[in-house]
């Protein structure tokens, strides 16, 4: 019967049947189009800090999503929270603590201070972080300070602005009322003395430019203590930090030793002091201005042939006044270089950190200081040679940890 059917059907109807039953079959077997899941950023990513951020506090970002860009959180007393030398699933060169990551941080009460990043402090130590007896146990961040909301001045694509107003307590029963300002620059082409570089070195960098003004009538300086602009960058360990000497200083005049004895944490070689940097042992020293060059480096060690080369240059005033110290200490001179390598109870980072110059300030005056962060990414004895050029000194035979 079916073949009879078959053979009265003209082979025009049936090649039409074919293109329906292939048509209506295609057709079963297509799904409706599914939206790709959004991937998730890596864990220590300039992303990953921006979705932690996100429906807690402005963000602003400088650079670009897919090259060197950075996170500014202006309401975190406009810190440098994030350096991506590729973009924004690039690891963050800055140490963020863990409570920022997993959204602890916003549930403290009063806010913790230690976001992590670039950050303007003021020196000294002892006059507004500690008790007027100095005590250590005492220990404080002044929540005028840090961490303190900023106004946005001005915001370009590569640069950003802000200030702040603050009265700030001092252990003296004094108040500094005074105003904090900086620029963020974000820098993308290498410094012209680190030579030509090779394919397998990848640079960002930025510039930062904090100053302090005087709104009281009591003048600093003379009315109340002198006091500075202190820069802190928090990085992640583990490495080794270097620290350039002046030619003719003896290095072991040059620092001292803050909290516990280094021991063989710290290597003096061809006038190059080297640091243990672990971030499992609790350690500062303090480089005096007279002994100073302009500038550090810290080469981190990936563990796997590459590493990520920081260096902080600035100026040194070997005559200025500088004056932070060990707590409670005497002393006669105070440090313009400070290097931290925590143990692990305030997260586990390490620190670079240096000074500006006390000035006399009456009402409406102002000092600032200038700093660069150069930040270089690729094989480590590369980078050794990096690190020399920019410094101008011989780094070849320093010690490495």
């Amino acid at each position: 019967m079916i073949d009879t059917l078959l053979r009265d059907v003209s082979p025009a109807v049936m090649l039409v049947g074919c293109c329906f039953l292939v048509f209506a079959m295609a057709s079963c077997s297509e799904q409706p189009e599914q939206a790709e899941a959004p991937l998730t950023p890596p864990a220590n990513s300039n992303q990953a800090l921006l979705n932690a951020l996100e429906g807690h506090t402005e963000t602003i970002i400088l650079g670009d999503s897919d090259g060197p860009q950075i996170v500014l959180t202006p309401e975190i007393s406009a810190r440098v929270l994030g350096a991506a030398i590729d973009g924004a699933n690039d690891e963050n060169l800055m140490w963020v603590d863990e409570t920022v990551l997993d959204g602890s941080i916003w549930d403290t009460d009063p806010m913790f201070w230690n976001f992590g990043g670039l950050r303007t402090w003021t020196a000294p130590e002892d006059l507004f972080f500690v008790n007027a007896e100095k005590d250590a146990d005492s220990w404080f961040v002044p929540k005028s300070l840090d961490p303190a909301p900023f106004e946005t001045v001005s915001v370009s694509a590569t640069e950003a602005s802000f200030k702040a107003d603050m009265d700030l307590p001092a252990n003296i029963g004094k108040t500094y009322s005074i105003t904090i300002a900086r620029t963020i620059k974000l820098l993308t082409e290498p410094p012209a003395d680190s030579g030509k570089l090779s394919s397998a070195i990848e640079y960002m960098g930025l510039e930062k430019i904090h100053s302090l003004t005087n709104r009281s009538d009591l003048v600093i300086g003379e009315d109340l203590p002198y006091i500075c602009l202190w820069s802190l960058l928090q990085i992640n360990p583990a490495g080794t930090t270097m620290v350039p000497v002046k030619e003719g200083v003896d290095p072991k005049w040059a620092y001292r030793e803050y909290f516990n004895p280094l021991g063989d944490r710290l290597s003096i070689a061809d006038n190059i002091i080297s640091i243990k940097i672990d971030g499992k042992y609790r350690l500062k020293i303090g480089i005096r201005p007279e002994a100073a060059g302009e500038g550090l480096a810290y080469l981190r060690d990936n563990e796997d042939g590459t590493g990520i080369l920081f260096i902080k240059e600035f100026p040194v005033d070997p005559e200025g006044i500088y004056v932070d110290k060990p707590w409670g200490k005497p002393s006669d001179y105070g440090d313009a270089i400070e290097l931290y390598n925590d143990d692990g109870n305030m997260g586990g980072f390490t620190e670079i950190e240096c000074h500006g110059p006390a000035q006399r300030l009456e009402k409406g005056a102002s000092q600032s200081h200038t700093l660069t962060l150069h930040m270089f990414r690729g094989p480590l004895e590369e980078l050794k040679a990096v690190a020399s050029s920019v410094l101008g000194t011989d780094l070849s035979n320093a010690v490495y940890y």
